[in-house]
């Protein structure tokens, strides 16, 4: 089959148009609420997060969090759970400007694993909250920050 220059443009057009009406079609299901990522009281955020439900401490969550913290920028953090239906799992590190660090809605198919990376302003309780339908189930740990990795 030969291919000149007029059909190649015509079907990378075709196939770059493609692209970006399904690349659009991805980026409108991801939904950013300002509102819950704003600075404010940890209090407050917990307050507006919990909607009203009761929070139960839990030992079926596992949130993996190191102890001492050298760089408060980059500390890694890992939450996995055995609780049935967890809708959703939210981070809130009590101490930062903003304690919202991460909510993430889970589909029930999966497995319940989140993993990512926080900045932590100050030593402070780090809260992992595994949403249901009829309540939030939580375990926290403290994260100490140090600088320079001194432990002091």
């Amino acid at each position: 089959m030969k291919v000149n220059r007029r059909k190649f443009l015509k079907t990378s057009l075709a196939f770059g148009t493609t692209g970006i009406i399904l690349l659009e079609l991805q980026l409108a299901q991801a939904e950013w609420v300002s509102t819950d990522f704003a600075p404010g009281s940890f209090d407050a955020t917990m307050k507006q997060l919990l909607k009203g439900k009761t929070i139960v401490e839990t030992d079926k969550i596992n949130l993996n969090i190191p102890e001492i913290a050298e760089n408060g920028a980059l500390v890694p953090v890992t939450v996995t759970s055995s609780i049935k239906d967890i809708q959703s799992i939210a981070i809130v590190v009590e101490q930062n400007p903003v304690p919202l660090a991460i909510q993430a809605q889970l589909m029930p198919e999966l497995e319940t694993f989140l993993s990512a990376r926080l900045k932590i302003a100050s030593t402070s309780f780090v809260f992992a909250l595994a949403e249901t339908e009829k309540e939030f189930y939580s375990i926290k740990k403290k994260v100490k920050v140090t600088i320079g990795g001194c432990g002091g």
